[in-house]
């Protein structure tokens, strides 16, 4: 345990207290008014989206599907935005994998992804066109699958625990009422 020294708090107690405090904003953003099967198509959408290797328009596409879909929209873009990391971290892979099953076109490098990334105008085009077109069809095999199999399981999850959590509130006020 963090202990006080002279009235103020330890590092370690304040980074807990701030991770609570954390923990409680997102779930009130993530939960507000959401039913179960909104809040996991939420998540769903939000985490397949965010990954998806395009370096552009996943924030449209997100606002676009949650209009759509009448989910939560704020919730869908902060699971996009906490995924981006994900996105990058993904791109080379989806692009190998994407090569694999697509075997037609130039390929895409190490050296090509890391002058991308650092900005080097000599790029061609086209070659950054293929590779994003290898990516988002590997992404398509992927992502859609694992989020459809995502679904269900975060359903019942949501479901069990939104269950456990009236079951609480109703004991809770059901003693209040006896006292």
């Amino acid at each position: 345990m963090a202990r006080e020294l002279g009235g103020k708090m330890g590092p370690r107690a304040a980074l807990h207290k701030l991770s609570i405090k954390a923990r409680r904003r997102v779930a009130t953003v993530l939960g507000c008014g959401l039913s179960p099967h909104k809040l996991s198509l939420t998540l769903c959408f939000g985490v397949a989206l965010g990954v998806m290797p395009l370096a552009w328009g996943t924030t449209l596409l997100c606002v676009l599907l949650a209009s759509r879909l009448r989910l939560n929209q704020a919730a869908m873009l902060a699971v996009n935005y906490l995924c981006y990391p994900l996105q990058l971290a993904l791109f080379l892979p989806f692009c190998h994998v994407g090569e694999f099953l697509f075997p037609w076109g130039p390929a895409a490098s190490g050296e090509f992804m890391k002058d991308a990334v650092s900005g080097n105008l000599d790029l061609s085009l086209s070659l950054v066109a293929w590779a994003t077109a290898r990516a988002l069809g590997a992404w398509l095999l992927i992502a859609s699958p694992l989020a459809l199999l995502a679904y269900p399981i975060l359903k019942g999850a949501l479901y069990s625990r939104g269950q456990r959590m009236s079951e609480v509130a109703v004991t809770s006020v059901g003693t209040d009422l006896n006292a």
